[in-house]
């Protein structure tokens, strides 16, 4: 049971998972610093727990006039965000800025009860977005009382730049605008259609890689579903795919396909004009490389020649180096840099995001959202009930953003044309306070990359954007 509650977790609601590795690295021009704050901001005398960040203050000292840049830490260990968030560091450089990455908590190494935190409904009840924002705005009050009267510009991307936009709007007198890049900040129930995001994965692989590469794909689903059941195919399977585990078991076969699922997903969501190591050690144009494996495929009906091709393609994302000598089909380690239980709490509690596939408009097969099925899983796995108008609540959703968004201020939303988290992000301005556009050929965050000569046109002039918008927050003019 406990793995199809992480297959509802990943299918059902596909995470904008992070990095979990907790190893401290030493990063160039950054302090590791640790500041105690509360457990429970909502209750007096709460107990505290060691909360990580990293500052750079050289780049301030050289006229000691910029602003403070804030990222909002995502669902993982922060050395992920602040390795893969380069263009934040490049414009600090130009503009003088401190540079602060802060770890959300129950990821990395800030754990309020150490390695008991997800061990019982009370330790671990304590995470939601509204605590890690409390959190935040904890560390910049401290922060402010050195740095008195510097402007703060909130950044994040993905979850972390939902973080980033709500922290504009519920602490507008601590964060100056905020930098929401790729932030889906309307993907939850009944605001979103579920199909959506898998329907944008496989127009991004049509459009990369032709119209074959999707339908190749689909149709090594099909094939799939139909030996689903049928034990004589179980022992081919394991040589097809080349396994490290046997196949003895129809949820085996099952594990195959969300294998090949996880990694079209995320080559989806990481198809960058450059080398990457954000989930996993990627190429430059990654569903490129997968569709010149898989439109290899000369005959649909030899389904062992389907499979090889489509694995190939698969591997793209696990494999690119090609060391590895069998396909893992293991969730936690076929992710890579991704997965942990922090994940999926939020996305059991106050983060659920509906995501499911029909197999006609997608390349995948039938399975659509069952929010029954997954409060269901949800409940067994954390002891608590799935909070579906937890955003709503606290920050707005869809059904109401045109209130939300008339009343909000100062916050830019970057998505990229390519991303499917595109789907439940803003994507055109609604007020002349907020900005909001998308970048053709852009994909997850790809502004906050560290800029390369072989970007994409509109995400080059996307970071320009970013620039002036900041230096308008800041200064009332654009330079």
């Amino acid at each position: 049971m406990k793995w199809l509650i992480l297959l509802v977790s990943i299918i059902g609601c596909f995470s904008i998972r992070g990095l979990n590795k907790a190893s401290v690295e030493s990063i160039p021009g950054y302090t590791l610093m640790n500041i105690s704050v509360p457990i429970d901001h909502y209750a007096p005398n709460s107990p505290t727990f060691q909360m990580r960040y990293y500052i750079r203050t050289d780049y301030y000292q050289q006229t000691k006039s910029g602003p403070i840049f804030f990222y909002c830490g995502n669902e993982g260990a922060i050395e992920m965000f602040v390795n893969n968030s380069g263009y934040i560091d490049f414009l600090a450089s130009q503009v003088d800025a401190i540079v602060v990455f802060a770890e959300h908590r129950y990821f990395g190494q800030s754990m309020p009860f150490g390695s008991a935190s997800f061990q019982t409904p009370n330790n671990v009840k304590y995470l939601s977005p509204h605590q890690a924002l409390a959190d935040y705005a904890y560390l910049l009050t401290y922060l402010k009382r050195e740095y008195y009267g510097l402007p703060v510009i909130a950044w994040g991307g993905s979850y972390g730049g939902m973080l980033a936009a709500w922290f504009r709007m519920k602490f507008p007198h601590l964060v100056a605008g905020s930098i929401a890049s790729s932030a889906p900040i309307f993907h939850f129930n009944g605001t979103v259609d579920p199909n959506e995001f898998n329907q944008i994965v496989t127009q991004h692989f049509s459009e990369v890689g032709g119209p074959g590469c999707p339908a190749v794909i689909r149709t090594a689903f099909q094939y799939l579903e139909a030996m689903r059941y049928n034990s004589s195919y179980y022992y081919n399977l394991e040589q097809w795919f080349n396994t490290c585990e046997e196949i003895i078991t129809s949820d085996d076969v099952y594990s195959i396909m969300n294998w090949l699922y996880n990694a079209f997903s995320y080559l989806a969501m990481t198809d960058y004009t450059s080398p990457s190591n954000f989930l996993q050690v990627l190429p430059a144009y990654p569903v490129s490389l997968a569709c010149g494996n898989i439109t290899q495929v000369v005959d649909l009906t030899d389904y062992a020649h389907v499979f090889e091709y489509v694995a190939k393609g698969a591997n793209v994302y696990y494999n690119s180096s090609g060391t590895q000598m069998c396909n893992e089909l293991n969730l936690t380690i076929s992710e890579g840099n991704l997965g942990d239980e922090g994940w999926d709490f939020l996305a059991c509690t106050t983060l659920s995001m509906p995501s499911g596939m029909n197999g006609v408009t997608d390349m995948f097969w039938y399975e659509p959202w069952d929010q029954l099925a997954y409060d269901s899983s949800c409940l067994q796995t954390w002891g608590e009930a799935t909070q579906v108008n937890y955003a709503a609540l606290w920050y707005g959703n869809s059904l109401n953003q045109t209130y939300i968004l008339r009343h909000a201020s100062n916050i830019l939303f970057s998505s990229g044309s390519l991303d499917p988290w595109q789907s439940g992000s803003v994507l055109m301005n609604s007020n002349p306070n907020l900005v909001a556009y998308v970048m053709e050929g852009g994909d997850h965050h790809s502004d906050l990359r560290m800029p390369a000569l072989n970007d994409p046109p509109e995400v080059v002039s996307g970071r320009v954007i970013i620039k002036q918008t900041i230096q308008y927050w800041i200064n009332g003019t654009i330079s």
